[in-house]
């Protein structure tokens, strides 16, 4: 009888509980087609006539162009496929839906747009810039909580099923690439390319999120314990409550402390602000997490 009782409080609990939903937003839609736009003119314009690669799909979309003559529109979408078949199981649904978006939006422009001549015949420019360029449009995708498809998405599953961070796998995948340029091309042409890549991704860290990996964000809020059930439940992370009081006021509060990674802190503000309009939230640049979601603890000195 008491499991019973138990069980309706649960039930009659949740129904109370405000939840939150993941909303389509024509400002996202925009921000990902000016996103999207960019990455066209950097891969179509400067890094395609330069022979130097961008990481992740997208690079070994080039390659296989020069392999087998079909376009590199056509290999991004068809090297993307599978992978969103795949990584519609393991993120969000809103995420897949602009990640979808975003790259069916690129392989039409690669498709149609032709080249704009930019008259940059040194190397080490075009990777620089080619670089920036692609690194500025995929962080304004991301912090329209949507990707470009590939790597993201390959890096979300990789974690989920093996627990290899994020960064391993881009890592990786950039190896991968690179291996593939010093098949195809030559020694010097992936040197190039190892400097676009490191461009590329130090400008993306840069327009989404700052240079940190991580932040950590304290939220104060009359609706605490929603909150932070949003959080456990829409990303993942677990929520610690620090227990406080207002100086003015003298009431008591649960202020929610959680760490997230650089992609998912705008779903964090909206999830916040969504629930509680008048949340009051501290947002800190974290050099270093560990635990679980996070680094190991297991550090190599």
């Amino acid at each position: 009888m008491k499991e019973v009782r138990a069980i309706m409080v649960s039930l009659q609990m949740k129904k109370e509980i405000s939840h939150f939903t993941e909303q389509i937003s024509f400002k996202d839609i925009i921000g990902i087609i000016i996103g999207s736009f960019i990455v066209v003119v950097a891969v179509q314009s400067i890094l395609i006539p330069a022979k130097v690669l961008t990481g992740g799909v997208t690079g070994v979309a080039i390659v296989l162009q020069f392999v087998t003559d079909w376009p590199t529109w056509l290999w991004f979408l068809v090297l993307n496929i599978p992978i969103f078949i795949a990584g519609y199981k393991f993120v969000s649904r809103r995420f897949v839906i602009y990640s979808l978006f975003a790259t069916l939006l690129q392989s039409f422009l690669l498709g149609i747009m032709p080249p704009i001549n930019l008259n940059i015949d040194n190397l080490l420019l075009a990777a620089v810039f080619g670089g920036a360029l692609n690194g500025l449009g995929s962080g304004i995708i991301l912090r329209y909580k949507g990707s470009s498809g590939g790597m993201d998405i390959i890096a979300v599953i990789v974690k989920r099923v093996w627990g290899y961070s994020i960064g391993q796998t881009f890592f990786l995948g950039n190896l991968v690439v690179l291996a593939l340029s010093l098949v195809v091309f030559n020694l010097e042409l992936a040197l190039f390319s190892a400097i676009s890549i490191y461009v590329f991704s130090k400008t993306l860290d840069a327009v989404e999120a700052g240079p940190n990996v991580t932040r950590t964000a304290m939220i104060i809020s009359e609706r605490s314990k929603e909150i932070a059930m949003e959080i456990m439940d829409n990303l993942n992370r677990g929520c610690t409550y620090i227990p406080g009081e207002g100086a003015y006021s003298g009431k008591e509060r649960r202020i929610i402390l959680v760490t997230v990674g650089k992609t998912q802190l705008p779903r964090l503000k909206e999830i916040v602000f969504q629930l509680d309009p008048e949340a009051f939230i501290i947002i800190n640049e974290t050099i270093e997490a560990f635990g679980k979601g996070f680094r190991s603890s297991r550090v190599d000195f």
